[in-house]
């Protein structure tokens, strides 16, 4: 204890905790941990203990301070730092959570829950495949680990495999009857397989159980959404997404709360002001394109739910194609010039020197992903990069952009319904007002950027690619410079769907489909609240 003379008293405190933890008396050791520390008392447990109770109580920040101040005592401590990287992607931050990870891994490889916060976190980031071999190797270490068992059922379903998701997801409640994530994941097999009923009833079971996390609440009720509105129900359907957001919402809170992360409709906003304080004339200089290991380079952009993965995916099937799906590769370049209104402007003017670093950075990202890129053509497929058409402008003058558009009723609502890892741009997906508001938003700087800078782009629309497959895929095909290949045709074969990180995998894994098209008709007065909002850009898209 930090005491330089700790009383008898004191010792026997520390004791007398230890044992309550020993013993699995939590409540007990928490409270006498807290009492320690309110009366000046510091040791590792103390603050261990303190740590867990926030954890449990859902308050990973305050979590976070007393697992921090843990290892400040005790830095060799592993399970702290399991714990510190699980606080830390509550907080959706990842990339420190995955770091806190790799530290606790490091000074115990075969620690299993570590093993198992990490899989969480890499799925979360989209590393679908890093996650399922987490997952495998947790259980090679711990066969009763029901949160990786639950974790392959989830990742399963995701991808459309809908009896290894029940297999697993089974073997997971043998273990722990009722566990959560294993109950999702038979919800998503009994949707894929063709039997909302079932689903419903299974995610409604689920929504009745005492305790139930509110993150998985919001999921399960998403869900119930998703069985009614397969059973021809979207008035109900509407009700049960909307009580999904209203959780949601209420659990992310804290995060966006004045002085916490940025919102997305913040972000843009800034990027608005950024831009309107330049002139066209400034992005005019072309910066040099540098060298690439890649014989092409494509940016696919757009919004969420427009159709951006179906492109990737499609665009992936051409034997010269190598398509990225759904990572953040521009995040260094992003941080010099997008976090700042004046960013932009130093953008316009930096010289190659300046610019340089950043380009050289992206292309050793791209090699450390170990995907094939010399002499093909590399598709880099991220929506929301729509935000840095001026890094791509600027940092990659000879890529091609290929800007996907649907209907913005679609869009909005599409993303609406669907669940996202939280971030400030989908944190705006929790209300329909604020997905509206947030489209509309992204494509009024769009358009700016599209009338001032030099990029090399056209625009896809969702719609006529589903229908004039043959007609759209020979246009984009001429655009970007690739031989006609008959494999583009049968991209559904070549899919790799349980790698695809977004809400679209199975849509994906099933080819083209329609039923993508006039959704919003269902939901036409739910929409029209916002349908002022959208009208504009309805409008100005032809739809």
């Amino acid at each position: 204890m930090s005491k330089s003379d700790p009383s008898a008293e004191d010792i026997e405190l520390l004791q007398e905790t230890m044992a309550a933890a020993r013993e699995g008396d939590l409540l007990k050791a928490f409270f006498l941990a807290g009492g320690a520390l309110h009366h000046g008392l510091e040791h590792p447990l103390f603050y261990k203990l303190r740590g867990l109770e926030h954890e449990q109580a859902g308050r990973p920040a305050e979590a976070e301070a007393d697992f921090r101040a843990t290892l400040a005592l005790a830095p060799g401590d592993f399970t702290v730092l399991d714990m510190l990287g699980l606080s830390l992607s509550e907080q959706g931050r990842l990339g420190e959570a995955l770091g806190a990870l790799d530290a606790a891994l490091k000074l115990k490889a075969d620690y299993a829950p570590a093993l198992v916060n990490r899989s969480w976190v890499l799925e979360n980031l989209g590393d679908l495949a890093g996650a399922r071999a987490g997952y495998r190797r947790a259980l090679e270490i711990d066969p009763s680990l029901v949160r990786a068992r639950a974790g392959l059922a989830v990742l399963a379903a995701r991808a459309g495999q809908w009896g290894e998701a029940k297999a697993a997801a089974r073997e997971a409640l043998k273990i722990a009857r009722g566990d959560p994530g294993a109950r999702l994941a038979l919800t998503m097999a009994a949707l894929g397989e063709g039997d909302p009923s079932a689903a419903e009833r299974e995610a409604r079971g689920l929504l009745d159980e005492p305790g139930l996390h509110p993150q998985e609440r919001g999921v399960a009720l998403t869900l119930v959404g998703d069985a009614l509105d397969r059973q021809q129900r979207p008035d109900q359907a509407f009700q049960a997404y909307e009580e999904a957001n209203t959780t949601l919402k209420a659990l992310y809170a804290p995060r966006f709360a004045a002085g916490g992360a940025p919102t997305g409709m913040a972000v843009v906003e800034r990027l608005q002001r950024g831009f309107d304080a330049t002139a066209a004339s400034d992005w005019a200089a072309q910066a040099a394109a540098g060298p690439s290991p890649a014989q092409g380079h494509v940016f696919v952009v757009g919004f969420p739910r427009s159709g951006t993965t179906l492109l990737g995916q499609v665009l992936g099937a051409h034997p010269q194609v190598t398509t990225l799906d759904e990572l953040e590769t521009l995040g260094e370049a992003g941080v010099a010039f997008l976090s700042d209104e004046a960013g932009l402007a130093r953008l316009a003017q930096a010289p190659d020197s300046e610019l340089a670093p950043f380009r050289d950075a992206y292309w050793r990202r791209m090699e450390a992903t170990g995907l094939p890129l010399a002499g093909r053509t590399l598709v880099d497929k991220l929506p929301m990069n729509t935000l840095g058409l001026p890094l791509i402008a600027r940092l990659f003058p000879a890529a091609k952009v290929v800007f996907v558009r649907r209907d913005p009723r679609d869009v909005v609502l599409s993303c609406f319904r669907r669940q996202f890892v939280m971030n400030g741009a989908n944190w705006e997906f929790l209300s329909l007002d604020g997905a509206a508001r947030f489209y509309a938003a992204v494509m009024r700087l769009a358009e700016a950027y599209m009338q001032a800078l030099p990029l090399d782009l056209q625009v896809l629309r969702y719609e006529d690619l589903v229908a004039d497959f043959a007609g759209e895929t020979a246009r984009l095909s001429g655009f970007l410079r690739l031989p006609a290949d008959p494999a583009v045709s049968g991209f559904k074969g070549a899919a790799r769907v349980e790698d695809i990180a977004t809400p679209s995998a199975v849509q994906v894994a099933g080819g083209l489909f329609d039923e993508g098209v006039g959704q919003w008709r269902s939901y036409e007065t739910h929409l029209a609240p916002v349908l002022p909002t959208l009208a504009p850009w309805i409008s100005a898209f032809g739809y």
